[in-house]
């Protein structure tokens, strides 16, 4: 009986939100808005109403409809604590709400100071980049908090942050080295930061982590870490981490020398198309 009424309500907000939207007609950006429809979103709990009119309401004059966004920061979904903070960041009181975000980042709670960095991160603010470097390398807060910190710095995308996501790749938990390899690649300038220890983690027993490491690699465009790339391209028990290791050796232009036999071999035996299509592009980009 549960179960048939949780799916009777949940096809009831999905209609309700559709019906919403078609009310309300397209989103015209920062048009249109207004805190009825604003609320009736909430109501319905869909997250596509919900963005469509936060988007309309960017320019809506409506110091009630804050009291309704706010709650938004803790929503369940990533989407709409994202469009919540977008929208709160262009109010008056934008300030209070960064401040109270980075007050959360000194508290126990791992649930909240993960909500706090993902609306940190969209405010996108160079102010907020020692508290969140502090608060990822914070054993307090569980993993899944702290790789929310790491993805919040790579939205900021200050090359100040880098020092903070180089330290989190030693983590103990999956989820945050990923977050953090992620976020180095975002950084502006990025220029290899982190390299060698993206290098390192080739070897790490997570397929996940191997293949972001691969990304962090050839993203960098330098020849860091071409002699374990090889190593991953020839045993790596993960198709996708072999393909992105041949990807990675052909974006940093590795040395031909180095790099070319590995490459061949892979080209012609692999148990992939993709990585033998890979190795393939790669080896007419190493550097002779």
């Amino acid at each position: 009986m549960g179960t048939r009424n949780a799916t009777v309500t949940g096809s009831l907000s999905l209609v309700l939100g559709l019906a919403l939207m078609v009310a309300a007609g397209p989103a015209q950006a920062g048009r249109g808005g207004s805190p009825e429809l604003i609320g009736s979103a909430i109501a319905a709990n869909s997250v596509d109403a919900i963005q469509a009119e936060l988007e309309r309401s960017e320019y809506l004059v409506c110091a009630a409809c804050t009291d309704l966004v706010l709650p938004l920061v803790d929503h369940a979904d990533y989407r709409v604590r994202r469009a919540a903070a977008w929208w709160l960041s262009r109010r008056s009181s934008g300030r209070t709400v960064f401040v109270g975000m980075l007050n959360r980042l000194s508290q126990p709670d791992s649930a909240k100071a993960a909500n706090a960095a993902d609306v940190l991160g969209e405010f996108g603010s160079a102010a907020a980049i020692p508290a969140l470097s502090a608060a990822l390398s914070n054993p307090i807060f569980d993993g899944n908090a702290r790789a929310a910190m790491a993805r919040a710095l790579g939205s900021i995308g200050r090359p100040a942050g880098a020092a903070a996501l180089v330290g989190a790749l030693g983590a103990s938990e999956p989820a945050v080295k990923v977050a953090a390899l992620g976020a180095l690649r975002e950084l502006r300038t990025f220029n290899g930061a982190g390299a060698v220890p993206a290098a390192a983690l080739l070897g790490d027993a997570d397929a996940n982590v191997r293949s972001q490491a691969a990304l962090t690699l050839g993203a960098a465009h330098a020849p860091a870490g071409v002699a374990e790339l090889l190593q991953v391209l020839g045993g790596d028990p993960s198709a996708d981490v072999r393909k992105r290791a041949a990807w990675a050796l052909g974006e940093m232009g590795a040395p031909a020398a180095q790099a070319a036999d590995g490459l061949g071999r892979a080209a012609q035996s692999d148990a992939s198309p993709l990585v033998r299509s890979l190795a393939e592009v790669a080896i007419g980009k190493l550097t002779r």
